[in-house]
Order: structure tokens, then C-alpha cells, then sequence
């Protein structure tokens, strides 16, 4: 619903564009015409449009980026550290296509410091490695610690150089006597330079049976419907989802456990089709979420459904609950789904495990104008609501289990040692307490939970894939 709006603009340039062969067919915008365009949009869709200044009061001779911010509503995103997020957005059009975007190593990692004697330096924790990536071929792991760059222990100041570059050297650390805060430096390895790097949301699906219990799991990274974004046709990440839980239907799963911990959201078709495999068979069809506008187009709002069992190729599970392990980037589509499953479970059946969400309940709508403007404006349009109009995570979801990961080493994805999916699997075999519950928006105190061995050793591997 939201890149429709793309499809049918570029459509109508293309239309435009063979009508008038003779013509100059890429005059640049200047910086005013594309502010006037960024206003005029976001005065009439923006969700908070009577936040804006008055027109009298906007300077349209600064840069569209500045005019942009300039314009934009305190409702709109939330405080960090580092300042003000928006989630609102503008972006240049080049920023947008897959080589600019997929130029990577190929792994993610989150921040840190490390003291030692000589002070406080900054290092970085893989979190996971993506395949077929310069990362993957230099045998860069998930738990890794990276404590420097091309010999230089200790100075890892700038972060992009994890991203992309060119050929390089990483310092690793590892942990000690199993400690996640005691290192000690490890092995180096040489990475290549960084290319083109296919993103899969899907990074890794297991089956497990624990007792009479077939579980499910799903480490899903980001919802996308294939791997152009920009091409509603493109659908081929949809398809191995589809198929994915095909064969977990065949395999009998009868409980599920969904990684989010990392999903920063993304396509709501794919959220869509993601809860339709998850919610009971007798929702589907039924109300997926509430989709409301502005004040100036209340005619757009509308009511997204669940979607049928001959639309997902009868890979519904039929759940009567789900766990779900969260962190704290999981947003977005990810909160959407957690949101529109709960009035068909049952809050106390959608059992949240690991850290307090990002809260999102907003949504954008792209208007992609690089032809005629150069910019892609991605502004928040509108609210989004479960089947019972509500959506009261605007501060996130608390889980029901607090737990943080990162007191520990980290598991492979998918292996019982994860303290998140050893809680699920303990919870599912009636080693864990289904009674423990967060007591507040903060989560509480953290559990020390590392899964037993007597789950371990009881848990069998039915199927696993990277």
C-alpha cells in the first residue's frame, strides 16, 4: 500500500516521457522548486501538518535537507542519545539503489567500550554474518569482539569502517572462562574488500522437538518483499517465506518462537502475510490492522485483513500462542505484528522474551519524485491499530522476560545456549515459569537465565538451515 503510491507516479513519468521525445527531459529542480514540492506534500499528507510552522515563518531558499527538518513536528520520532530521531524522512534519490545500499562486509554489530589499563576503547560485537559476504569467507562469527583495524588495537573510533572499505585486517577478541565482559585478544583475520551483499531477511529456521512439543523457529531480519524494494513485483523473499512455513505445517510444528530482536521493521505486506502464518486459522481473513490518516484524507483510512489460507499456500500453524524475542531496535512492522496478534491470542499467549521494543505505531507513505526532483520524501501519514484499535506501545513493548543478551556470550542463532530461545524452549517444555512477568514500562530487573543442561541435552535438532 505504501509503494503504490511509487508505482503509480513512475508510471505516469514514463507516460510523459514518451509523449515528449524531443524534449529536455532532465532540467535539474533547484533547491526552491524541490522545497516547495517537500512543502506543499507534507502540508497536505503529513500526520501532524498543523504542528508546521506557518508559511510566512519557512526559509524556502535553504538546502532541501535543512528545509525539511525545518518542517517537521516534535510528535514526529523520539529522543535518543544522540539527539532527535525522526522517523520521517527525505533522502536523495542515488542514496536509494541496491549497490549504494548493499555495499557491505556483510555482518551487523553493536557498540561498545572495553577499560583496561591504557583507558576506554570503543569495540564492536558481531551480532550475526550474512552469506556469501567477505565476512562469511574470512570466518568472521557471530560473538566475535573487533578491538581494532588493520593493527591498530584499541582505536576503533570510526564506525564505517566496519561497514565498507577496502581490504583490511580485524583485531578479535574472545571471551574468557565464558564471561561476556571478561576479553582477551584472539585471532586476526584478513576481510576483503567490501561488494555487493544480498541481505536475506530470513537468516535462520530451525525445528526442534522438545517433549511432545514441535517448535519452530524463525530469526527473521527484516520485512521485505523481495530484494528491489522498489518493485512490488519482486516478491521472491515473500515466496521462501511462504514456503518456509509450508513445510513447517508439514512438519507438524505446533509451537513457535519469532526472532525480532534485531528487525528494525519494513514492508507492512510483509507483516501482513508474516501474522497470517502465526494467528489462529479462525482469524484469517479477518482484521489485520487500522490503518488512519489525517483529517484531510479520511477517506484513505482503511482496514488491512489477515490473509486467507488459499493465500499463503496453506501455511498457516494455527497457534494458540507465541513467543516472540525481542531487543531494543525491534520497531516498526515488527511492533505491528507482535500488536495485531495479541486480540486473537490473547495478551498473556504472546510471550515477549529478551528487551523493552523501540515503540513505533506510526507508519510513512514514499513518494518517490528522483525524476523530477531527485528525492525520495518519506513523510509519517498515519496511525496504526490492532483489530481493537488499539496501539499502546508507544514507549515499546515491555517484555514478560527480561533478559539481556549481551551479559552473556552469544549462541549461534537457533542453538539452545541462547539464553531468549533456551527461556522459550524451557517455558514450552515446563522447565521455565510461564508466571514471570515484567512489573513495568522499564522491564525490571534482568533474569540470569542460562538454559540447563537437562533442556539441552533433551532438545532434538529436527531441522536447521542457515
Amino acid at each position: 500500500m505504501m509503494k503504490g503510491r511509487f508505482l503509480v507516479v513512475l508510471g505516469t513519468l514514463i507516460m510523459a516521457l514518451l509523449a515528449c521525445e524531443k524534449e529536455e527531459l532532465h532540467t535539474p529542480a533547484t533547491d526552491n522548486e524541490v522545497n516547495q514540492w517537500i512543502e506543499r506534500t507534507l502540508r497536505d499528507h503529513y500526520l501532524w501538518y498543523d504542528d508546521m510552522p506557518a508559511e510566512g515563518a519557512v526559509d524556502r531558499g535553504s538546502a532541501p535537507e535543512e528545509f525539511f527538518l525545518s518542517l517537521l513536528s516534535d510528535q514526529d520520532g523520539k529522543e535518543q542519545a544522540e539527539g532527535h530521531h525522526y522517523f520521517s524522512t527525505l533522502q536523495r534519490a542515488a542514496t536509494k539503489s541496491i549497490t549504494d545500499e548493499n555495499d557491505s562486509y556483510g555482518f551487523d554489530f553493536a557498540i561498545g567500550t572495553l577499560q583496561d589499563n591504557d583507558g576506554t576503547h570503543k569495540i564492536a560485537l558481531v551480532l550475526y554474518v550474512l552469506k556469501d559476504s567477505p565476512a562469511e569467507r574470512a570466518g568472521l562469527r557471530r560473538g566475535d569482539w573487533i578491538v581494532g583495524v588493520n593493527g591498530s588495537y584499541g582505536t576503533l573510533q570510526d564506525y564505517d569502517q566496519l561497514r565498507s572499505g577496502g581490504s583490511a585486517t580485524f583485531q578479535l577478541a574472545e571471551s574468557v572462562e565464558g564471561s561476556a565482559t571478561s576479553l582477551r585478544l584472539g585471532r586476526e583475520i584478513a576481510i576483503e574488500p567490501s561488494t555487493v551483499v544480498e541481505d536475506i531477511p530470513i537468516l535462520k529456521d530451525s525445528i526442534y522437538q522438545v517433549g511432545t512439543r514441535r517448535v519452530g523457529y524463525l530469526m527473521y531480519n527484516h520485512f521485505e518483499l523481495g530484494p528491489d524494494e522498489n518493485d512490488l513485483d519482486d516478491t521472491r523473499y515473500q515466496q521462501q517465506l511462504e514456503e518456509l512455513f509450508a513445510r513447517f505445517k508439514q512438519a507438524g510444528v505446533n509451537e513457535f518462537v519469532l526472532d525480532l530482536r534485531y528487525n528494525g521493521g519494513g514492508n507492512v505486506l510483509c507483516a501482513q502475510a508474516l501474522a497470517s502464518f502465526l494467528a489462529p486459522e479462525a482469524a484469517l481473513g479477518e482484521t489485520f490492522c487500522l490503518m488512519e490518516y489525517n483529517d484531510k484524507h479520511t477517506d484513505e483510512n482503511n482496514a488491512m485483513p489477515l490473509l486467507r489460507t488459499t493465500e499463503i499456500l496453506a501455511g498457516n500453524l494455527d497457534l494458540d500462542r507465541l513467543f516472540v524475542l525481542t531487543g531494543s531496535t525491534t520497531a516498526s512492522s515488527s511492533e505491528l505484528v507482535i500488536n495485531t496478534l495479541i486480540p486473537y491470542l490473547g495478551r498473556q499467549n504472546v510471550r515477549l522474551i529478551g528487551r523493552q521494543t523501540f515503540g513505533k505505531t506510526v507508519g510513512a507513505t514514499v513518494y518517490n519524485e528522483s525524476e523530477r526532483y531527485g528525492w525520495i520524501l518519506s513523510p509519517i501519514t498515519f496511525r496504526i491499530y490492532n483489530r481493537d484499535h488499539e496501539a499502546d506501545y508507544a514507549d515499546g513493548f515491555a517484555p514478560d522476560v527480561s533478559i539481556n543478551e549481551f551479559a552473556y556470550p552469544l549462541a549461534p542463532l537457533g542453538d539452545p545456549r541462547d539464553p531468549l530461545l533456551g527461556y522459550a524452549l524451557a517455558e514450552i517444555s515446563g522447565i521455565a515459569s510461564p508466571a514471570l512477568r515484567a512489573t513495568s514500562p522499564s522491564s525490571g530487573p534482568d533474569i540470569r537465565y542460562e538454559p540447563p543442561r537437562s533442556l539441552r541435552d533433551n532438545v532434538l535438532v529436527i531441522h536447521d538451515n542457515k
